[in-house]
């Protein structure tokens, strides 16, 4: 479906209502997309605690709720939020194509409504 090859770069950015601890939610979300998350220890994503899982030329991330002392935003946040990106993410891609909607409808579908497109 997408690969390696695609000249499009595809990506999604969702919120996600917590099913439990972080951990706790990345399994959930994996067994609905059949993908397997492994915690993030590389700081990639720095103050956000992060699981990680790759599929379908797709890398995924789950972020979750950051430390107060790290948290920059107005208010305080609860939920978590699911970034997707190609794996073939570059400059010479032809086009982004958001696939958020995709992502919604399949994980709500199954669990009930825990997710949302971000904008």
């Amino acid at each position: 479906m997408r690969g390696e090859g695609d000249s499009e770069r595809y990506f999604a950015d969702i919120g996600v209502r917590p099913c439990g601890n972080l951990f706790e939610t990345a399994s959930v979300l994996g067994r609905v997309l059949l993908i397997e998350f492994f915690e993030d220890k590389s700081g990639r994503f720095e103050e956000f605690p992060c699981f990680i899982a790759e599929g379908q030329g797709l890398t995924y991330a789950l972020l979750g709720v950051p430390d107060l002392e790290y948290d920059l935003r107005d208010g305080r946040v609860t939920d978590f939020e699911l970034v997707v990106r190609s794996n073939n993410w570059s400059l010479h891609s032809k086009s982004k194509v958001d696939i958020s909607e995709g992502i919604v409808f399949k994980v709500n579908s199954v669990i009930g409504k825990v997710c949302w497109v971000l904008s």
